[in-house]
């Protein structure tokens, strides 16, 4: 665990004087909500459902994980070019020592956006006086959306670990788009039919729908009456939070053992 943990400190140090991270991982998420919130303020439709924020606040930060994706790769594809893994290979160091020397990390730059995400909640909820959440459903919210964020840091390690330094970021960024389509984050997915029903089976929209049960955001769609339906956990957010959980064991799964065959192969 020793030698685990003083790669970890490593790599944060690397993550930390790279500029991008502060960029993306900071400077995206405000950018997109305040992208959103000026949408909205203008649109000729007075009240846009999606764009308000305890709608759109889960669902940045389920998008703003996939960065996290992109920056895992690019740290091992880094490493991977300047044959710094290659050397670490001759240490008495295990394939969980790199896991978690590489997680780690990005787990902590993932808690520090959704801190980000929430303070954002709150200071647009007070400007348009629709308020926002309790702090103690932040820190549910918070909770709710760890396992996406595992999961994202987990596949950006394991495109990083499959693919070289120059197809791994590109490959990332495909699944950085699919988590803005598929996972509702500003598309009303519940008025398109059989393509929800798609989303509901990749774990981008699972985790979005689950933030939203958490911040009652309202559907976009009313009932029959007109009146506003709420997001609400039932059987359909216990089915959500089983697939989420699958899809986090077999990627986890996956990870140790594309880990452990590079370390074969290398050493």
């Amino acid at each position: 665990m020793k030698k685990a943990l003083l790669f970890t400190k490593r790599n944060l140090k690397e993550m930390l004087r790279d500029p991008l991270i502060y960029i993306f991982c900071a400077g995206f998420p405000i950018a997109m909500v305040l992208l959103f919130q000026i949408i909205s303020h203008y649109s000729q439709d007075s009240k846009m459902v999606m764009f308000e924020v305890k709608s759109l606040i889960p669902g940045i930060m389920v998008f703003s994980y996939s960065i996290l994706m992109l920056m895992s790769s690019l740290l091992i594809s880094k490493d991977k070019t300047s044959a710094f893994l290659k050397r670490l290979y001759t240490s008495p160091m295990k394939s969980k020592d790199y896991v978690i020397g590489y997680f780690i990390p990005f787990f902590i730059i993932g808690i520090i956006q959704s801190i980000i995400c929430i303070i954002l909640g709150y200071i647009f909820g007070a400007v348009s006086n629709s308020g926002f959440i309790p702090f103690y459903k932040s820190l549910l919210l918070i909770i709710e959306m760890l396992p996406i964020m595992t999961l994202n840091i987990l596949v950006g390690m394991i495109l990083a670990t499959l693919l070289n330094d120059k197809s791994a970021p590109g490959v990332t960024s495909i699944f950085i788009s699919l988590s803005g389509i598929l996972g509702g984050a500003w598309m009303p997915l519940e008025t398109m039919g059989n393509f929800e029903v798609v989303c509901e089976a990749i774990p981008f929209y699972p985790s979005v729908y689950l933030g939203r049960c958490i911040t009652k955001a309202p559907h976009i769609i009313p009932d029959e009456l007109g009146n506003e339906v709420l997001y609400s956990f039932s059987d359909r957010g216990l089915l959500f939070l089983i697939i989420t959980f699958i899809y986090l064991i077999v990627i986890g799964l996956l990870t140790i053992l594309f880990f452990n065959k590079r370390l074969k192969n290398d050493c």
